[in-house]
C-alpha cells in the first residue's frame, strides 16, 4: 500500500464531514510539494467549457482533489461497517424526495441512470437504501473490475432483496439477467460512457458532435422501465442527489434513438454544469470526440486515457480503481 493510499484509508475511520474537511486540509498543505497536478486537463476544460486559462487551472486543481476524495470514499464503502455506512447516509440529501417516492411507489422496473460525478457510490447506495430497499438489484458492468471495486459494489447486497452484477459484454448472461430484474427490480447503470463501451450513438456534448455508448434504450423498452437520470454533487459535509427528467422508451427506431441520444447529451451537460470539477470522465474526454482528437487529423494530440500507462502523474482514483475502473 502506498503512503498516499494508507493516509486515505486511515481517514475512512472518521465521520464523513470530519474526514472530508481533513482531506481538503491535507491536500492543500501537500499541494506546493507535488509535481504536476490536475491531470493536464486545462486545454480540454478551456475548449469544452469555453473558459479562460485561469478558471481552467482552478478547475483542474479542484478535479485533483475530487479524485482523491473519490478514492477515500470508495475505500470507506469497503471498510466501514454497515452501521457506520448508515450514519454516512444521513449526510446524503435527496434534492427531490417526492419524485423518488413516486417512482419507487409504482412498483415498476427502475433504471437509475447515474453519472460519474461526485462520490456517486454513496449517492446511489443512499438512494437505494432509502427508497428501494429489499428490491432486486442489478448492477451493469462493461468490463472486469479490480477486486476492491467489486468489494465496494458488493456492499449493495446488504440492502437488496437479491443482487446480481451483469457484465454486459457476456451476451449469454443478458437474457437471464433481464428475467431476474423484470418484476419490479432496480437496474444501476451509468449514462456518461464513451463509444468504446458499445452501442455507440451520435449526440452533441458541449456544443460539438460526440459519440456516447447507449444500450439504455433497448433495455428500457424490453423491461418497460422508468429511467431516472441522476447525479451526485459532493460537498464538504454532505452529498446531494440531483435528478434529471425521468423517461420511458416505447420505440427504438433510428430516429427515436437519435433523439434520445441528443436528450442524454443535454442531460450530461446539465449535470456537469452543476459541479464541473466533479465529473470524473474529464480524463477520458477524447474518447467522446473521436474525430476531433484522432491522431493524424491535424487536431491536438489526445489527453491520456485514465487507464493508460503513464496517464496520471499523481496517485488518485484513476490509478487505483477510480472512474476508469468503475465505469458501468
Amino acid at each position: 500500500m502506498t503512503s498516499a493510499l494508507a493516509i486515505l484509508t486511515g481517514l475512512t475511520r472518521l465521520p464523513l464531514p470530519v474526514r472530508r474537511r481533513l482531506l481538503r486540509l491535507l491536500w492543500r498543505v501537500a499541494l506546493p510539494f507535488r509535481g504536476k497536478v490536475g491531470f493536464g486537463l486545462e486545454p480540454a476544460l478551456q475548449r469544452h467549457l469555453r473558459i479562460g486559462a485561469g478558471p481552467a487551472r482552478r478547475l483542474a486543481l479542484d478535479h485533483d482533489y475530487q479524485d482523491l476524495l473519490l478514492v477515500m470514499e470508495w475505500q470507506a464503502s469497503i471498510l466501514r461497517s454497515r452501521r457506520q455506512l448508515e450514519r454516512d447516509a444521513r449526510h446524503v440529501r435527496i434534492m427531490d424526495p417526492g419524485l423518488a417516492e413516486r417512482i419507487a411507489g409504482n412498483g415498476d422496473v427502475v433504471i437509475l441512470a447515474a453519472m460519474h460525478m461526485g462520490v456517486f457510490s454513496i449517492g446511489i447506495t443512499a438512494l437505494v437504501y432509502t427508497y428501494f430497499r429489499g428490491r432486486r438489484l442489478l448492477v451493469l458492468r462493461a468490463r472486469e473490475d479490480l477486486e476492491e471495486n467489486n468489494a465496494a459494489m458488493d456492499r449493495l447486497r446488504e440492502i437488496a432483496g437479491e443482487f446480481r452484477i451483469l457484465n454486459t459484454r457476456r451476451e449469454e448472461d443478458f437474457l437471464d439477467a433481464m428475467r431476474f430484474i423484470r418484476k419490479g427490480g432496480v437496474v444501476i447503470s451509468l449514462i456518461d460512457l464513451p463509444e468504446s463501451y458499445g452501442s455507440p450513438a451520435d449526440t452533441i456534448l458541449f456544443g460539438e458532435p460526440a459519440v456516447i455508448a447507449m444500450g439504455l434504450d433497448a433495455m428500457a423498452r424490453m423491461l418497460k422501465a422508468v429511467v431516472l437520470p441522476m447525479t451526485v454533487r459532493s460537498l464538504s459535509s454532505r452529498d446531494e442527489v440531483v435528478f434529471g427528467r425521468p423517461f420511458e422508451v416505447s420505440r427504438t427506431s433510428p430516429e427515436d434513438r437519435r433523439l434520445l441520444a441528443r436528450s442524454i447529451g443535454r442531460q450530461i451537460e446539465q449535470f456537469v454544469t452543476l459541479a464541473p470539477a466533479q465529473w470524473h470522465m474529464w480524463t477520458r474526454i477524447p474518447e467522446f470526440f473521436p474525430q476531433h482528437y484522432a491522431v493524424g487529423s491535424g487536431a491536438r494530440p489526445p489527453l491520456p486515457a485514465a487507464n493508460a500507462p503513464g496517464a496520471v502523474e499523481d496517485e488518485g482514483a484513476h490509478a487505483r480503481g477510480g472512474p476508469s475502473h468503475v465505469a458501468v
